[in-house]
């Protein structure tokens, strides 16, 4: 009987909704090669042994935009080895859900090209953080009330100093959410920092751009800013 091992597992997410993505298609490749990792029905890849340590990823699909992901073994955990990719949802494609959609193009000088941008949604969340803790993982404790459902979704947190980005990716008791940085975790955030939605896609090789928005913020949104992993650096719109 031959048994086979997992190298590892992927769970593409949509960045817009946080939600799994499930029953679509998706092309894989490793270097030049299309591989075909075995579909699970929940929305989960799995590729089989043998892979390298360190295996590079480029998923394509027809409703989102080209994806390249670094999948490094060993900060994966042995017992699930699951790794959780960002894809974002191209406008005008089949996504399952409702959006505006903020268009325009990058206007920063020197920026190479596609970029990934964010924008900063107008909408406050009433929610403002309390402390950040580090135990068993980053947490945020927040305080305020919202009726927002915040899980999966990006946010971040600007002190004036330093802009942080994150996924809130599980909640403990009323207002306390692990997170998973996007980029580099603070050395300390200070209290009274509101929590602030953003909305992510990637430009086109000419800098234009069509970010899915709740709907209405399409028209309150200013600025369209270059994402950066390590931190978020401010650069103009249009």
């Amino acid at each position: 009987m031959i048994k086979m091992k997992i190298a590892f597992v992927l769970r593409l997410v949509d960045d817009f909704s946080g939600m799994d993505i499930r029953r679509k298609k998706f092309v894989f490749s490793i270097g030049e090669r299309v591989v075909h990792p075995i579909e699970k029905e929940e929305g989960l890849f799995v590729f089989l042994e043998p892979q390298e340590e360190e295996t590079r990823v480029c998923i394509e699909g027809t409703d989102y935009y080209p994806c390249s992901a670094l999948i490094q073994k060993k900060l994966l955990n042995p017992d699930e080895p699951i790794a959780e990719i960002r894809m974002y949802g191209k406008v005008g494609k089949n996504l399952p859900y409702t959006y505006g959609v903020l268009g325009g193009v990058l206007k920063s000088k020197g920026t190479q090209l596609p970029a990934e941008v964010y924008a900063k949604r107008s909408k406050p969340t009433g929610l403002t953080l309390k402390e950040y803790r580090k135990a068993a993982g980053d947490w945020l404790i927040l305080q305020g009330f919202t009726q927002e459902k915040l899980l999966g979704k990006p946010y971040i947190l600007e002190d004036g100093k330093e802009t942080v980005a994150f996924i809130l990716a599980e909640r403990r008791g009323i207002n306390e959410y692990r997170v998973e940085f996007l980029g580099e975790p603070p050395k300390k955030l200070k209290a009274g920092i509101p929590l602030e939605r953003i909305y992510r896609s990637v430009t086109d090789e000419k800098g234009a751009y069509a970010i899915p928005v709740d709907y209405g913020e399409e028209d309150l949104i200013q600025n369209v800013m270059i994402f950066h992993h390590r931190l978020l650096s401010k650069g103009r719109g249009g």
